[in-house]
C-alpha cells in the first residue's frame, strides 16, 4: 500500500448499521470510518477547490484515483454483502467538496432537494466541530421520495420547470412547507460515512453558509458516487 493509499485507509474498528427510510430506501451508516480522519482532512484542505459541477452550491477538489483503489475495493465488497453485487473500483468516483454559496445567491433548482441519478450516493463528513448532515425528502405534489424511472423523472422535471421558481425555499434547509416532507435526517458526525440510493431526494441539512467562512470552517465532505455495472449481453 502506497503512502497516498494509507491516507484513505479504513478503520478496522468502524461501526456499521443500516436504517430503513420509507419504501425500499436503505441508508448505510458507518461511524469512525477512516483510521486517521485528520490525515484525510489535511489532505483535503491542501486540494485545489477550483471546480463546480451541476447544481452543487460550492466547489470541488479532485482526488487522485490511484489513492482510492483499496477504498473502492472494500466498499465494493461491503455493498456486495448488502446485495449490490458486481461492483469494482471503476464503478466508483469521489471528490472533496466545500459549501460556499449563500442561500441568497442560489438558483431555484439548487434550493429544492435533488437526486443524483446514480445507483448509490454517499458522503463522508470531515468537520470535527461542525455537524451539518443530509436530509431525505418526499416531494408531495408527485408523492415521490425516489425517482425510479424516466417517466417519474419527466414528471418531476415538468413540475420543477412549471413551479420550481415560485415554490423555492428561502434557505438550504427544507421544513414541512406543503411541497416537501422531511423523511429522515442523517447527522453529519465527524468521520461518518452515509450511503443511500442515488435516486432518493436529498439535501444538505443547513440554513445558510456561515459568514466570512474559511477553508477551516466551511462544510467539508468527501462525496462518493456509484455507477451500476453495465450488463454485457451474450
Amino acid at each position: 500500500m502506497s503512502e497516498l493509499e494509507r491516507v484513505f485507509r479504513l478503520n478496522p474498528a468502524a461501526e456499521l448499521r443500516i436504517e430503513s427510510v420509507g419504501e425500499d430506501c436503505p441508508v448505510l451508516i458507518v461511524d469512525r470510518f477512516y483510521e486517521d480522519p485528520e490525515a484525510v482532512r489535511r489532505f483535503a484542505l491542501r486540494g485545489s477547490f477550483d471546480s463546480s459541477l451541476a447544481y452543487y452550491p460550492g466547489l470541488h477538489s479532485t482526488i487522485p484515483p490511484q489513492a482510492l483503489t483499496p477504498l473502492f475495493e472494500q466498499l465494493g465488497r461491503l455493498l456486495g454483502a448488502l446485495g449490490t453485487t458486481g461492483l469494482a473500483p471503476e464503478h466508483f468516483t469521489s471528490d472533496f467538496s466545500i459549501v460556499t454559496t449563500p442561500a441568497s445567491e442560489m438558483l431555484a433548482n439548487q434550493k429544492h432537494p435533488h437526486i443524483d441519478g446514480l445507483l448509490v450516493a454517499g458522503v463522508i463528513y470531515l468537520n470535527p466541530h461542525l455537524e451539518i448532515g443530509t436530509c431525505l425528502f418526499r416531494h408531495l405534489p408527485t408523492g415521490k421520495a425516489m425517482l425510479r424511472d424516466q417517466a417519474e423523472m419527466d414528471e418531476y422535471g415538468a413540475w420543477l420547470r412549471d413551479h420550481g421558481a415560485a415554490t423555492q425555499p428561502d434557505t438550504y434547509a427544507i421544513e414541512q412547507d406543503g411541497i416537501w416532507e422531511r423523511l429522515h435526517t442523517m447527522a453529519g458526525c465527524y468521520n461518518r460515512l452515509v450511503m443511500y440510493p442515488g435516486n432518493a431526494f436529498h439535501s444538505i441539512d443547513m440554513r445558510d453558509v456561515q459568514r466570512n467562512h474559511t477553508m477551516e470552517t466551511a462544510r467539508l465532505t468527501q462525496r462518493l458516487f456509484v455507477k451500476p455495472p453495465v450488463a454485457v449481453e451474450a
